[in-house]
């Protein structure tokens, strides 16, 4: 069964991966101060860093307990590395925290393929585990064990995901990816070639926090190696805007894009400016909707003011 669904998220996909029924029974667990969950987390994904190796071969990844220092490099060891594979940082703010996320990439994105935004939906096989510690004692002495517990494995991936239904891990890092090249042959599947390869870590609250999951128990930071092969723009509200042109400031938050103040951002909103006119109507030229988000017009008829379907006084 797919896992990392956004639970608070008002839309359901056909991939388990975003089913809003499967996690229902599932209770949360009492809530924790957002800072010292965090502090447990990223003490742990540290952990996990510095006491782990990283083999990336034949385009697989196999993730390992050091046992010879010498011989096997931690993941740590490739913070900033100026070659690949790279481990990364991004700070993402959320509950009055900096998050960090660590992430690798493991190679280089290819050069034309398509980024997707945090509102598009992605084409990725991928491989999650979660971490935790196990404490038991042995001959009379206490020992601490770092697991990680496989909890999902989609190799062959035949449904695109919704990035905007993800955990927020999820968002953030995928965006940083670029879609390989697709191989199309007659009579045989399609392939890709040069596609996205990475390996990120969740924290819990930047994940399923509280509320565990099937498979999943609460609190849990997440690992993801993955494959990001293909990008689908996506058009949630069907209004014929693409999601990314929804983004009017551009800072890749579509939370703070909401045209008339309704509390709906626009990627969500059949009516971006309040004026009770559809936006798919208040944007076709001669009854075709353009192809591009820079023909549609302003009032005036031009393309260099303030869009039809932003501007109330105007449809």
């Amino acid at each position: 069964m797919n896992k990392f669904k956004l639970y608070f998220s008002l839309f359901c996909s056909v991939f388990i991966l975003f089913s809003c029924n499967k996690a229902d029974s599932l209770t949360a667990v009492p809530v924790r101060a957002f800072d010292v969950q965090y502090a447990e987390d990223i003490a742990i994904i540290e952990d996990y860093l510095d006491t782990h190796y990283l083999n990336y071969e034949n385009e697989e990844v196999t993730i390992s307990k050091i046992t010879n220092p010498t011989d096997q490099r931690s993941m740590m060891s490739y913070l900033n590395s100026e070659t690949y594979p790279k481990l990364l940082v991004k700070e993402v703010e959320s509950n009055d925290i900096t998050y960090k996320i660590y992430y690798f990439k493991l190679r280089a994105d290819y050069e034309t393929g398509i980024t997707p935004s945090k509102a598009d939906s992605v084409l990725a096989s991928y491989n999650g585990t979660y971490l935790s510690y196990k404490t038991e004692t042995v001959n009379e002495v206490l020992i601490t064990t770092l697991l990680a517990t496989q909890f999902e494995y989609t190799p062959f991936p035949t449904e695109f995901l919704r990035l905007d239904t993800a955990v927020r891990g999820w968002r953030e890092i995928l965006p940083l990816f670029k879609a390989g090249q697709k191989i199309d042959v007659p009579g045989e599947p399609t392939s890709y070639a040069d596609f996205g390869a990475g390996i990120l870590f969740i924290p819990s609250g930047l994940g399923y926090f509280n509320v565990p999951q099937p498979g999943i128990p609460s609190y849990s930071p997440l690992v993801f190696s993955f494959k990001l092969y293909d990008v689908k723009y996506t058009d949630q509200d069907q209004d014929g805007i693409l999601s990314n042109d929804e983004d009017l400031n551009g800072d890749g938050d579509f939370t703070n894009d909401d045209t008339d103040g309704d509390g709906v951002q626009n990627l969500y909103d059949v009516d971006d400016d309040g004026d009770s006119y559809l936006t798919k109507n208040e944007i076709k030229i001669d009854g075709v909707v353009p192809s591009s988000y820079d023909q549609i017009l302003d009032c005036s008829g031009t393309t260099t003011g303030l869009k039809k379907h932003l501007d109330p006084t105007c449809n």
